[in-house]
């Protein structure tokens, strides 16, 4: 496995658990009944930022593997 294939795997690792953080607090406010819970709750911050960390990192690896000319 070169360096590219284990980062993109993080990079899918991240995107997960950050979806899942999301679900979660998504879910949690609609069994509440009000999805305006949904940014205060403790692991929307987190979600968010994995989705964020897994978007920068896609645009990094799209970055560096461009050829040069």
């Amino acid at each position: 496995m070169n360096f590219q294939h284990a980062f993109v795997s993080m990079i899918c690792l991240v995107a997960l658990v950050g979806l899942a953080f999301v679900g979660i607090s998504l879910g949690h406010a609609l069994r509440l009944g009000d999805l305006t819970l949904i940014a205060r709750h403790p692991l929307f911050g987190s979600g968010v930022a994995s989705l964020a960390t897994a978007a920068l990192g896609g645009l990094l690896l799209l970055a560096l593997g461009r050829p040069s000319r």
